[in-house]
Order: structure tokens, then sequence, then C-alpha cells
């Protein structure tokens, strides 16, 4: 469907609520109070939530019910009125191929001291065929709401700079916590054996890894080339340790 962007680029006090809005652009959305606050329960709460349910329920699965279908789904739905889907009108092909650097460092970092789980090849793939393609299409969906419930909270004046300093804060709080307190306890991660410079670069790789997810969001007004950018992370971890997921659920 084509759409007239023009009518997307207003106050958010003469915008239509996020709940009631049509569709837009992804770049914009009228964000309110509400979602200022929902962005701070999402970025500082759902890691400490997502980490009790591992740990009362002995799997992951509650954690990443409430992580996927809550916080990336139904409240991204809700307040954006779209998950941001859209057909791509024109690739960012330049954009696109220097964010695969990333991927590939992280990859090659990887090659070297990531423990190999050999876990059962069904389990592997499973995990390579479902749960990388489900978590590279949500996780940034949540990530990006954070940042932009705040950035898109004001549209003048100083408190518009503050509203991204804060965002952009939370969001590589949400990033950084939702790692430690939860990913970290299932995923496999370096051997102990590697050297501090390498586990020092594969966590710095991750800042610019998430820059590259915006910036391919905001420049194709579509979260499918970071869909296919996040999917390679997730895949070449699963299949460079030969790893399964079924057996933490």
């Amino acid at each position: 469907m084509t759409m007239d962007t023009t009518a997307d680029i207003r106050q958010p006090s003469e915008s239509p609520s996020p709940a009631t809005a049509e569709p837009g652009p992804v770049d914009f959305f009228a964000a309110g109070n509400l979602d200022l606050v929902l962005a701070v329960l999402v970025a500082l709460g759902l890691p400490l939530a997502a980490a009790w349910l591992l740990d009362v329920t002995g799997g992951a699965a509650a954690g990443l019910a409430l992580y996927y279908g809550v916080c990336c789904v139904a409240i991204v739905r809700w307040r954006r009125g779209t998950l941001g889907y859209h057909r791509v009108v024109r690739w960012p092909w330049l954009l696109f191929a220097a964010s695969l650097i990333t991927p590939a460092l992280i990859a090659t970092l990887n090659w070297q001291f990531l423990p190999r789980v050999d876990a059962p090849w069904l389990g592997v793939l499973l995990t390579l065929l479902i749960w990388a393609p489900l978590n590279a299409a949500m996780e940034q969906l949540a990530w990006f709401y954070v940042l932009d419930a705040w950035r898109f909270r004001w549209s003048t004046g100083e408190l518009r700079w503050v509203g991204l300093a804060v965002g952009i804060v939370l969001l590589l709080a949400l990033v950084a916590l939702i790692h430690i307190f939860f990913w970290s306890r299932f995923l496999p991660t370096s051997i102990e054996s590697a050297p501090g410079w390498s586990v020092m670069a594969q966590q710095f790789l991750y800042y610019p890894l998430v820059a590259s997810y915006w910036l391919l969001y905001n420049r194709s007004r579509s979260m499918w080339p970071t869909f296919v950018i996040h999917l390679l992370v997730d895949a070449q971890l699963v299949i460079i340790a030969r790893y399964s997921l079924l057996p933490f659920l």
C-alpha cells in the first residue's frame, strides 16, 4: 500500500494515539508518557524478569515468551501500530555490505574461541531453523521501541535531545542486561582459556552491530535488512558451536 509520508511528520500532540493511529513510516510514531514508562520497564525490568523466570521454571521458555511475545510483539504492535516489516522500496546495499563486516569479525573470533557443544544434529538444525530466525526477527523490535519511545516523545527544544540521550542509554542498557542476565546463562560463550583481548573485542563489537541494525532500519524504513544481518549473527553462533537450545527450554 502506498502511503503519503508527509502526513506523519507532525507534532506528537497533533497525532492520533499510538493505539489507534494508522501504521506509517517506521521512523516515527506519536510517543506519549505511557511509552516512556513502558520503555524503562522493558529496558530495566525485562532482563531481571527473564532471569527470574529462568530460575523459577528451570528453563528459558517462559523468559523467551515474555521477551518475544510481550515485549517484542504485543507492546510494540499496540503502541506503534506496526512491527515494521514493510516491503523495502530501496535496499541500502552499501550500508548493508558495510554491516556485514561486524558479523564476519564476530564469527572469526567465535571460530577460534567458542567452545564446541557438539549437540545432537536434530537439536542443532531445529535451533538453526526456528530459534535463529525467530530471535533475529524479534529482538530489535523491543530494542528500537525503547529508543524511539524517548526519541519521539518531544520534537522541539532541549527535551528533544534529552529524550534522544535517555533513549540511547536505555537501548544500550537493554542490550547489555538481557545478555548478561539471560542469554549468557544458556548460550555458548568464549572458553575460559580465551585471551582477554578476544573477549573484550567481541563485547565491543556488539555496539557497532546494534548501531548497524538501527541505521539499516532507518535507512530502509523496514526491519528486513536488520533481520538479515541479525540472522547471520545468530546462525554463526549455532553452527560454530554446534549448539542446541532444546535442552535449555
